[in-house]
């Protein structure tokens, strides 16, 4: 059994996640911190960048995963996956103190809801006695 389409987003997904955690690692050696925020406010915003992603992406990925095996058609998957890609390249411009960059937040995580959504519902649907 093989998961072309989500292995694909799925690849995608993870060179995002790395860039997310060296993010992490530059700003604690930055600022000396070896573990955890170490009481700085400056390494809040990139740990909630990456902390939002792991929250977000792992149930989003076996819901397409699942949905792929059972059949979601091909464009749906696409659909699905590509808004996830696109929401989490866009949210962490989002998560910034700034009420300008508020907009690009709610796109992000609506972005993402929606594309856990789709796969969602189609296991829904495929659950569902006939």
């Amino acid at each position: 059994m093989t998961f072309p389409i989500t292995g694909f987003y799925t690849g995608l997904l993870g060179l995002i996640m790395i860039v997310l955690q060296v993010l992490v690692v530059v700003a604690r050696a930055r600022h000396d911190t070896l573990f955890g925020t170490g009481g700085k406010m400056e390494l809040m915003l990139p740990m909630r960048r990456h902390g939002n992603f792991v929250e977000t992406v792992p149930l989003a990925l076996i819901a397409l995963a699942l949905a792929e095996v059972q059949g979601l058609g091909g464009i749906w998957l696409h659909l699905a996956g590509g808004l996830l890609v696109l929401s989490r390249l866009i949210h962490p411009f989002g998560l910034s103190q700034s009420r300008s960059a508020l907009m690009l937040r709610v796109a992000g995580t609506s972005g993402t809801w929606i594309a856990t959504l789709i796969p969602l519902f189609a296991l829904l649907a495929a659950g569902l006695p006939v």
